[in-house]
């Protein structure tokens, strides 16, 4: 169990910042969400869905080819040392061929009168990607301490950037500042979010500047040709899995929905801030992956490794499960986060994208099998071809259900992937998991959630069902808490050993 202590010490160490990171960004949407009707709000989505599918092609696999070839000591320099110059000069080429196309691109994102907006997220993309392999080095030398801070203080500009722009000058503005119109437009509102988030990634990297220049600048020919034989098919994996997570907003959605421009950036508007309440599975998903990725490649060279990789997964399994239910069984409260009524109507489509997080959370533990036989194409294969899934799917759903058919669409391709991914990992590198436990722990949620959805809005709520009423959040707090207690009266012979109290306490952080 020392294994899974250690785990689960570096996913609250590593992710603490990830979440602290997000979910003070995530205070921006109830802020957002107040400034903005859905219709402002849909063209501040579709950029911000972009971003992290074109983020996927600026670092093409780097950051787990660095884990990858970093394991042995003696190679961390050369390993260290290649990759950055590879990535600094991808970073340049990548970010002048959209600078130069900016035109065309803002046309084929159906934002034609803004190609100023593919200017901010050209520059959002070069600063994150210059910290790219700084970060990775952070989290290989175990120095979570200045990870965390740089992750928060990025934030932080973030928000104070926001708030004095959409805020602080409008108000000056109003009361007789005219001298703030010295740097500050007032028709530009949607533009300053974007500034800010510049301003943000460019201040982290600045963080980093001694894990960046303090670098041996050698670029290894053989090595590079390693390790893009490694890393190139993640790409694909990275560019084909965005087409799930963000196109349906970027895309789908924007050329699919059936109405008009400004009826397609209100219902986009919409479906985006509902998206967003997924966020808790998201956040432990993501700081799980801080940890789990190095973790993962360091056991691989135990015996049992294994054997740990499915307990791993139970563990995954439970919490999102639980996660799952704390989210669809409190929307009448989680719905105040999103601050105009008008985005309330797109709350049926959460428990949707909460299950297809749950399914894309289980595939990126099923991925660790290509991921140690150097089998990196099979993931490639596998992404591919869940996003020709997406795009059939919401190119047939979309029309008939509006954003309700992309969310559906969500699910099944996340369903799907994680269904191949475990088919073809038990063929080439097959891990014990307790399929049938790790089955019966998911529909056991999603029947819980069943029972208080009919019981909520036939019998308690029938107006209404995401109406805050007493009795609903009775309900969900009784069925909430039995699932818990049934998991721990299930799992509790197997769950004291992994407590670690007192373990971590003569830990010492490294900055």
């Amino acid at each position: 169990m020392g294994a899974l202590r250690k785990l689960a010490g570096q996913t609250i160490i590593y992710g603490f910042s990830n979440i602290i990171s997000r979910l003070l960004n995530y205070l921006l949407v109830p802020y957002y969400t107040h400034l903005l009707s859905p219709g402002e709000y849909g063209p501040v989505n579709i950029i911000y869905a972009i971003i992290p599918f074109l983020f996927a092609i600026y670092t093409y696999g780097l950051e787990t080819s660095y884990f990858r070839f970093s394991q042995n000591r003696d190679d961390r320099k050369a390993v260290l040392g290649t990759s950055s110059v590879s990535i600094i000069f991808s970073t340049f080429l990548f970010t002048f061929l959209l600078l130069h196309y900016k035109q065309v691109i803002a046309g084929w994102i159906t934002l034609p009168h803004h190609p100023e907006y593919v200017t901010y997220f050209a520059w959002i993309l070069f600063f994150d990607t210059l910290g790219v392999i700084p970060f990775a080095r952070l989290r290989l030398e175990e120095r979570p301490v200045k990870y965390a801070v740089i992750k928060i203080s990025g934030i932080v500009v973030n928000i104070l950037f926001n708030v004095f722009s959409l805020s602080i000058c409008p108000w000056l503005l109003h009361h007789g500042h005219h001298w703030v119109v010295l740097f500050y437009n007032p028709y530009e509102k949607i533009g300053y979010i974007f500034i800010a988030n510049i301003l943000s990634s460019a201040f982290a990297w600045l963080l980093l500047w001694k894990e960046f220049f303090h670098i041996e600048w050698q670029f290894n020919f053989r090595l590079w040709w390693r390790i893009m034989k490694y890393s190139l098919p993640l790409v694909i994996v990275g560019f084909a899995g965005m087409v799930n997570e963000t196109m349906d907003r970027a895309w789908f959605l924007p050329h699919y929905l059936p109405y008009d421009h400004a009826k397609n950036d209100y219902l986009i508007g919409v479906y985006s801030a509902n998206y967003k309440l997924a966020i808790l599975i998201t956040l432990f998903i993501q700081a799980f992956r801080l940890g789990a990725e190095p973790f993962f490649f360091q056991q691989s060279t135990y015996a049992n490794a294994k054997q740990t990789y499915a307990r791993v997964m139970k563990y995954f399994v439970m919490v999102v499960s639980i996660m799952f239910l704390f989210v669809a069984m409190y929307l009448p409260v989680w719905k105040l986060f999103l601050r105009r009524p008008a985005y309330w109507e797109g709350l049926y489509v959460v428990p949707y994208l909460l299950a297809a997080n749950m399914f894309l959370g289980i595939y990126y533990n099923l991925t660790i099998w290509f991921k140690l036989t150097d089998r990196t194409r099979m993931g490639a294969y596998i992404t591919v071809f869940t996003a020709l899934l997406a795009f059939i799917l919401n190119y047939w759903w979309i029309p008939i259900w509006g954003y309700f058919g992309s969310a559906l669409a969500t699910m099944v391709c996340y369903l799907v992937q994680m269904v191949i991914c475990y088919v073809l990992g038990q063929k080439y590198y097959p891990i014990p998991y307790a399929v049938k436990k790790l089955v019966s722990i998911m529909v056991m949620a999603f029947l819980f959630y069943a029972v208080y959805w009919l019981i909520n809005r036939y019998l308690l709520s029938p107006q209404d069902p995401y109406r805050i009423a007493w009795p609903s959040l009775l309900l969900a707090t009784v069925l909430f808490c039995t699932y818990v207690y049934i998991l721990y009266r299930i799992e509790k012979p197997y769950l004291q050993p992994l407590s670690w109290s007192g373990k971590m306490k003569n830990k010492k952080l490294n900055f």
